[in-house]
């Protein structure tokens, strides 16, 4: 069994769940961000509406990475299921990061910050000596890298309501091709008649 991480966001958890299994269905994706986009998509309207977090780990499976299915938290917490056996992923996959909504600006009594990373994310995220990514109820896409210890927007935001259109990819504006050149004629005036 791997060694357990005891920092102060993962200290006094008891012995690991068993790992789980494979979800029936998941996506590969080439790297950590697009499968933390992917998911935190799917789930990102439904936690604003019901203003609850959801999260869960990321996890690599040999060059590829795969967000495991969101598990269901409270309006200010969602346990990402890092304390499960390997980290949340299934035998044969490593967690490499995980997502969680931010659904709210105000909850349990108290403002909240929904565009940022609570000392808690990151502390987890420096524990566990993994990445963390955040989407927000304003569909901001956030990054916490923990090496670098820093904060960073991940990518364009997300779609955080409903009724709003899809994107519609930007077309580029038609060029207007000149007429083609024709030959110039020569005209030659007639001859006069007197």
């Amino acid at each position: 069994m791997a060694a357990r991480p005891c920092g102060r966001h993962t200290r006094g958890m008891a012995e690991p769940l068993p790992a789980p299994g494979f979800p029936l269905e998941y996506e590969l994706f080439d790297t950590v961000t697009e499968a933390a986009r992917a998911a935190l998509e799917s789930v990102l309207i439904e936690s604003i509406e019901r203003r609850k977090e959801f999260g869960a780990m990321i996890c690599q499976q040999g060059n590829q990475f795969f967000a495991m299915p969101p598990r269901e938290g409270d309006t200010n917490t969602v346990d990402v299921g890092h304390r499960l056996g390997n980290r949340g992923c299934p035998e044969g996959a490593t967690a490499v990061a995980y997502y969680h909504t931010h659904p709210a600006y105000k909850g349990a009594g108290f403002n909240m910050e929904p565009d940022r990373f609570s000392p808690e994310d990151r502390g987890v995220a420096d524990d566990l000596k993994i990445d963390a990514y955040v989407g927000s109820v304003s569909g901001l896409f956030l990054r916490y890298d923990h090496r670098m210890r820093k904060i960073m927007v991940a990518g364009p935001r997300l779609r955080n309501a409903r009724d709003l259109p899809q994107p519609v990819p930007v077309k580029k504006p038609a060029v207007k091709k000149p007429a083609p050149k024709r030959p110039r004629q020569h005209i030659i005036p007639a001859p006069r008649l007197l």
